[in-house]
């Protein structure tokens, strides 16, 4: 069991940089998208889910369930 224990060790450290630098990637990301105005990145989940319920009401198929504008019929739910 002690050969395996650098290995476990070895892996848990190579997991933790993952962990850091995705984390890091995803703040720097937000930080240049807020700075430069990228829509989507300073959204709230509220409005990124009602643009896509929209989005989903808005195609032909979803047109044939009810007469009432998509708008109306995400807000509902």
């Amino acid at each position: 069991m002690a050969q395996y224990l650098p290995i476990i060790v070895r892996a848990f450290g190579v997991g933790a940089i993952i962990v850091i630098v995705a984390v890091v990637s995803r703040q720097v990301y937000l930080q240049v998208a807020g700075e430069t105005g990228i829509g989507g990145a300073d959204e709230e989940p509220a409005a990124t889910m009602l643009s896509r319920c929209e989005a989903m009401h808005s195609r032909p198929e979803g047109a044939l369930d009810s007469d009432a504008p998509p708008r109306v019929r995400c807000l509902e739910s």
